[in-house]
């Protein structure tokens, strides 16, 4: 058994650190706008396992606790505002 099989099985939890959501593309539809959470590249090892053999996840996305100091900044170019 390899060291990832190991830890999907004893604990089934990956934390993947702190990411930034982007907007991948404005063509997915009028208004409907398509957002992308990148995986770290140091774990490829597991995802291929993962996607060679079609397994599930769930995915939870947790906030920072102030959330004041990201509400004052907006993006340029806000979702469905052309």
């Amino acid at each position: 058994m390899g060291v990832y099989e190991l830890i999907l099985k004893k604990g089934g939890i990956i934390d993947v650190g702190e990411r930034k959501i982007v907007r991948a593309t404005r063509d997915y539809g009028p208004g409907k706008p398509r957002f992308v959470i990148n995986l770290p590249t140091t774990r490829n090892d597991v995802w291929q396992y993962l996607w060679e053999r079609n397994i599930p996840v769930k995915v939870f996305i947790e906030l920072p606790e102030d959330l004041s100091k990201y509400e004052s900044q907006e993006r340029s170019s806000k979702v469905g505002e052309k």
